[in-house]
């Protein structure tokens, strides 16, 4: 006995994988739009500190002076616009700032502000711009100027220009916010795993401290560089696994639309099929009907009983349908049974019993070679055993009887009970119920039996 069994619709379950897949790839999306967005800040004083090197998380940070010691040099007396000496000799140095990108993530946006530790002059810086923060004329003073070119720049910071251009005295605490050039490759800074672009950035500034000798050296260690780091979807190995899942999804969900089209159009081709099997079925039956009127109908009621009571023994729709057909064939071998016996109104002779018996041998003969339909002799062969043995033509008894016979036999005993005969009336509901009951484990098989009572009581089954 096949059963019937509820599977999940492999449709809704590629579906679903399928959303869950976009979903995820969206939150990585997401992700990484967040990260790209975040304004970070590294500050001098909480970085690894070596000598004149700051590490962070994300890159590294060089301070010194070009050249060492021997870069410096002397500048003469510094003056104001009106001749007067503000300070006298002092050392000039240019120093550079290098930063490097150590991160796996593209630096971009970046900018760096440091602050000075002493009273000190900012004469020049190349590449990028400066947005100095001043106080030295006791308000403060914000201005972006390009020291490099400054003759394009009005200058409204405290500051005066010689020969090697503006001066811009800055107090300590003071200030400037280094802004790169893009035009000079200083921003972005590609991440130091691609391989793909410049890594780091070299920044100059010149600066003139009064008073002091040629060796000396400003200790700049208290800054902040503000940046944003930017990755893609596709650096996230989790967002590759995911778009190749999403692509095999896709690949196996038209596997199964495709297989659907094929499956669907075989279903269409079983069901043109199964119709002219029933037709020609049903015309057979008509043909044997014929030459018995009174029992018009019996073989297609036999045959809708058999199909509930296999339903309610848990057989699966197709299975369901097949006994529905093996069960229209059961008489199928009273076509080789003279009229005279079918139509006789009295009682049958033991000879004539003997030929009436002989159309489940003439059934199986002309149903054995018909293999469209697996087991259909069987009802035609069988359907007249009793579960107690005393059946005809074999005598098998019990579990030895296919059960597909069993269920015939009950629904052929039904019919035959609540039908007209030529020579009886259709028997009442009361006296078929006691005949099915007394007749369990005798005649019938008494899990089939209990089957068709639900079935009546139910109001599926209807009898007199």
């Amino acid at each position: 006995m096949t059963k019937s069994t509820k599977q999940k619709n492999p449709y809704l379950v590629v579906i679903i994988a399928m959303l869950v897949t976009i979903i995820g790839m969206a939150v990585c999306y997401l992700w990484v739009q967040h990260y790209n967005q975040e304004t970070r800040q590294a500050i001098l004083s909480d970085a690894i500190q070596d000598g004149d090197t700051f590490t962070f998380s994300d890159f590294a940070l060089e301070i010194k002076p070009r050249g060492g010691d021997s870069g410096a040099w002397l500048k003469d007396p510094i003056y104001d616009d009106d001749g007067t000496e503000l300070h006298g000799q002092s050392v000039g140095t240019i120093y550079e700032v290098l930063i490097t990108n150590t991160s796996d993530a593209v630096i971009t946006d970046w900018t760096l502000e440091l602050k000075m530790p002493e009273y000190l002059w900012l004469n020049n810086v190349w590449n990028g711009s400066m947005e100095i923060h001043q106080t030295t004329s006791g308000e403060p003073l914000v201005q972006e100027v390009d020291l490099a070119e400054y003759t394009q720049t009005d200058i409204i910071l405290e500051h005066y220009i010689d020969h090697t251009g503006p001066m811009v005295p800055m107090n300590p605490g003071d200030s400037f916010i280094y802004i790169p050039s893009e035009v000079d490759n200083e921003m972005p800074l590609a991440s130091s795993e691609s391989g793909d672009g410049k890594t780091y950035a070299l920044i100059g500034f010149i600066t003139y401290v009064p008073d002091q000798t040629l060796d000396y050296v400003t200790n700049f260690n208290e800054g902040t560089i503000y940046y944003h780091l930017h990755s893609s979807v596709w650096d996230l190995p989790i967002f590759v696994a995911l778009l190749v899942l999403l692509f095999v999804l896709v690949v196996i969900l038209v596997a199964f639309i495709v297989s659907q089209i094929r499956i669907n159009k075989l279903l269409e081709e079983q069901k043109h099929d199964a119709m002219i099997i029933e037709q020609s079925i049903k015309t057979f039956i008509n043909f044997i009907e014929a030459k018995d009127p009174n029992t018009k109908g019996h073989s297609e009621r036999v045959a809708k009983y058999s199909q509930l009571l296999a339903r309610e023994l848990g057989y699966s729709a197709l299975e369901c349908n097949r006994i529905y057909y093996i069960a229209l064939m059961h008489d199928c071998g009273k076509i080789s049974i003279p009229v005279t016996i079918l139509q006789k109104p009295s009682k049958l002779t033991d000879e004539e019993y003997e030929v009436i018996k002989s159309h489940t041998i003439y059934g199986d003969k002309m149903l054995r070679d018909f293999n469209s339909i697996e087991g259909i002799n069987l009802g035609a062969l069988y359907h007249h055993e009793r579960y107690d043995g005393n059946g005809y033509p074999t005598g098998l008894a019990g579990e030895d009887i296919p059960q597909i016979a069993r269920i015939i036999c009950v629904a052929d005993s039904l019919d035959a009970m609540n039908s007209n005969r030529c020579y009886r009336t259709r028997l009442t509901r009361e006296v078929i119920m006691k005949e099915l009951i007394d007749n369990k484990g005798k005649q019938f098989d008494p899990i089939v039996v209990d089957c068709l009572i639900r079935l009546i009581d139910n109001g599926e089954i209807d009898i007199a």
